[in-house]
């Protein structure tokens, strides 16, 4: 079973009424009716990406670390594990540290036996037929461009491994 990064932009609103009602946070995420459009995944490069920005495989210094396995858990188990949230303040401040880094910057990060060495998922890092850099860069672009785009909207966002 693979392990999917997503990431959910919503108002400060919804995200106090989430706040304020933690069992809620499930049925806002999958809700029944409709899909989000302020959704996106970055598929199984979720760990990459936190590796390369937060230079740790699960922590790290914000704001950095926070864009995709930081923030403050929420509700219950949404997949693997609980939902974790960033505020408006938080994703601007991600957004701006985002900007200093582009994608050829990303990809200088990038040492394959590193991210061996620390287990990061789903360790394809040393199969030389895969270009596993390109991979992460592509999927970085995608959420860079995202948390700026939640910035310049005044956007919370919620994040969840499914």
């Amino acid at each position: 079973m693979s392990m999917i990064g997503n990431f959910l932009q919503l108002s400060s609103d919804e995200l106090a009424a989430l706040i304020a009602d933690p069992s809620s946070v499930e049925a806002f995420i999958y809700p029944d009716d409709e899909e989000h459009e302020n959704n996106i995944d970055v598929d199984k490069a979720w760990h990459g990406i936190h590796y390369l920005l937060a230079g740790d495989a699960w922590g790290g210094e914000p704001p950095l670390a926070n864009v995709v396995l930081g923030g403050t858990e929420i509700g219950d188990d949404v997949g693997y594990g609980p939902a974790r949230y960033l505020t408006v303040d938080k994703v601007e401040t991600a957004a701006s540290a985002l900007k200093d880094i582009t994608p050829e910057n990303f990809r200088a990060r990038y040492v394959a036996t590193e991210l061996s060495k620390n287990e990061i998922y789903p360790e394809i890092w040393d199969d030389a037929d895969d270009d596993a850099v390109g991979y992460l860069a592509t999927w970085y672009e995608t959420l860079r461009d995202y948390f700026i785009d939640a910035s310049d909207k005044g956007h919370a966002m919620i994040k969840y491994l499914n």
